[in-house]
């Protein structure tokens, strides 16, 4: 008779023997699963990737920004194509594909290959129709849409690795890819020959994982608006649209765009359609005389009723500094208010000097100028904010309108005006709201930040009703927009180039902010080579602004 120690012993050993069958049972299923997977494509049927999984970029209401097209490529099986000359005289009557080349990629080395074709559904149909042996239509996805929007926001890939080269691309790159391709199958036998019956069927491997969205906080509906008017109106230049009380930036837009699918087309041009002017440095012009009117009024330098003489120049050791307006003859007496709302560069000048380079350095660099926002965008430029010691009492003068080594990007000058709008408390821009899971669940979330003071809310109080100023009675009436009410600061910044009848050119800026009950929007534009901030980028800013307040 077996004694119960030996029954014990046989029982443990059993236990044992089943845990570890189920171990590799679960190692085969789960994790081991995909891989052994792939490895059985290879002997059992034959492939072509169709569509590479990669996650989507939404706006702020999970409107895609990618992947809002499809298009139709030709999956080409070799060994299945009984005549290959009728299948390519085929394929070349319905696709418009030389004929030769066709035979010559089918002859190469007898495994399935994709044709891009780019074809609509409709000939996609027809193809599908002649039902050629070993040759199908299938839809694959456009990453980018034919009138794609936020271009330079989205950036692009290499589509040869699928992996994010600029933009949201590139900076959540580790994100959005991660799945496996999608795959149009064919089942074959030893023979290499499809099985009658099976067909060809689309699988996708899954990896127990997969890509993540991104959702951002730019809003689709103001994006559309911006990009609209600035196709009617800008060659080059740039659009920021804030939300001034959390930094979400609701659109931002570069010009000339470019299309994604296509990015060979605009390597080398001259006007440098990839770079993402929202974000690279300019000479800001008047609208820096923001700051001095920051600085000077919260150090008590100045009041916004002191009054001061405008002849129209000023002259700065042997320097003569003239008004944007000089050859209509100076503008007389004048408060500081007026001289704001004027433009007035001799006051302004004036003002910068009696402060003095520490201190108006000092503000510009709390109000974030000289170095990178928050937002760290891909290819976000750290604009110059000379040091004290390198300016010397032109080098002020200059300064003080927005002139000489001073550049400033599009965002940073509407951080400037939210923190203006904000009373005078900055928060951080930021364009990413979070991360979900395919299935919507929230990966990680990105809220506003809490911000920091600057400047005093009296202060804060006193710029924006010298903005409102300027756009009532000053420099900037063309942005004034009727029944919403706005304010802000011209900028026309020298760039030290000459047109053909040797006139100077400039750039344009506007920035400002509305309604002036509750300030929901600020708003920046900007002109390269505009000439006038008055005349160009104020119209603009109103034009954009007021659709945006209308509902579109």
């Amino acid at each position: 008779m077996i004694s119960s120690k030996r029954i014990f012993g046989l029982a443990v050993m059993f236990s044992i023997i089943c845990c570890l069958l189920a171990g590799r049972l679960v190692y085969l299923h789960l994790v081991a699963g995909p891989r052994l997977a792939i490895q059985s494509l290879g002997s059992r049927i034959q492939e072509v990737p169709v569509d590479v999984d990669r996650g989507e970029i939404l706006d702020r209401n999970g409107v895609p920004l990618t992947n809002t097209a499809q298009h139709f490529s030709l999956a080409v099986f070799p060994t299945h194509i009984a005549d290959v000359r009728r299948a390519t005289a085929e394929l070349a009557e319905l696709t418009g594909f030389d004929a030769a080349k066709i035979a010559a990629r089918i002859d190469r080395d007898g495994r399935p290959f994709k044709l891009k074709t780019d074809m609509d559904a409709m000939s996609a149909r027809k193809v599908n129709a002649r039902h050629i042996p070993g040759v199908m239509a299938v839809a694959e996805k456009v990453r980018y849409g034919y009138s794609s929007l936020a271009a330079h926001v989205v950036g692009y890939i290499n589509a040869a690795d699928n992996r994010g080269v600029s933009g949201i691309e590139g900076m959540y790159d580790d994100i959005l890819r991660g799945g496996q391709p999608t795959y149009l199958v064919a089942v074959v036998d030893a023979g290499q020959q499809l099985i009658p019956g099976l067909g060809y069927k689309r699988l996708r491997l899954a990896d127990g994982g997969g890509p993540s969205h991104v959702v951002l906080t730019i809003d689709s509906r103001t994006q559309k608006i911006v990009e609209k008017v600035m196709d009617e109106n800008i060659v080059k230049g740039a659009v920021v649209v804030m939300r001034p009380g959390t930094g979400e930036l609701l659109a931002m837009a570069s010009r000339p765009g470019f299309d994604a699918n296509n990015l060979g087309e605009y390597l080398g041009r001259g006007t440098a359609p990839l770079l993402n002017r929202a974000v690279a440095a300019y000479q800001p012009g008047s609208v820096f005389k923001l700051v001095v009117a920051s600085a000077a009024l919260e150090e008590g330098v100045v009041s916004p009723n002191d009054q001061f003489y405008d002849p129209g120049y000023i002259d700065i050791n042997g320097l003569r500094f003239k008004g944007w307006d000089f050859e209509q003859g100076g503008r007389g007496k004048l408060s500081f208010a007026e001289a704001m709302a004027y433009s007035s560069n001799p006051v302004l000048i004036q003002v910068g000097t009696k402060l003095g380079a520490a201190k108006l350095i000092d503000y510009a660099d709390r109000l974030g100028f000289g170095h990178k926002t928050k937002l760290e965008f891909d290819g976000e430029a750290d604009g110059n904010l000379p040091t004290p010691d390198s300016v010397y009492p032109g080098d002020l003068a200059n300064l003080a309108i927005g002139q000489g080594t001073l550049e400033a990007t599009p965002l940073q000058i509407a951080c400037m005006v939210a923190t203006i709008v904000n009373d005078g408390v900055a928060v951080d821009p930021y364009i990413v709201s979070r991360l979900t899971a395919a299935d919507g669940t929230i990966v990680k979330s990105f809220p506003a930040s809490r911000g920091h003071r600057v400047l005093s809310r009296r202060t804060a109080g006193q710029l924006r009703t010298m903005m409102q100023a300027v756009t009532r009675v000053g420099t900037g009436q063309e942005a004034y927009v009727e029944g919403f009410g706005s304010a802000g600061k011209t900028g026309t910044a020298e760039t030290g180039r000459s047109g053909p009848a040797g006139r100077s050119v400039n750039h344009a800026w506007f920035a400002g902010y509305a309604p002036l009950d509750n300030p929901r929007y600020v708003v920046v534009v900007f002109v390269e080579d505009g000439m006038s901030g008055g005349d160009v980028a104020a119209p603009i800013f109103r034009e954009i602004t007021a659709r945006i307040l209308a509902g579109g």
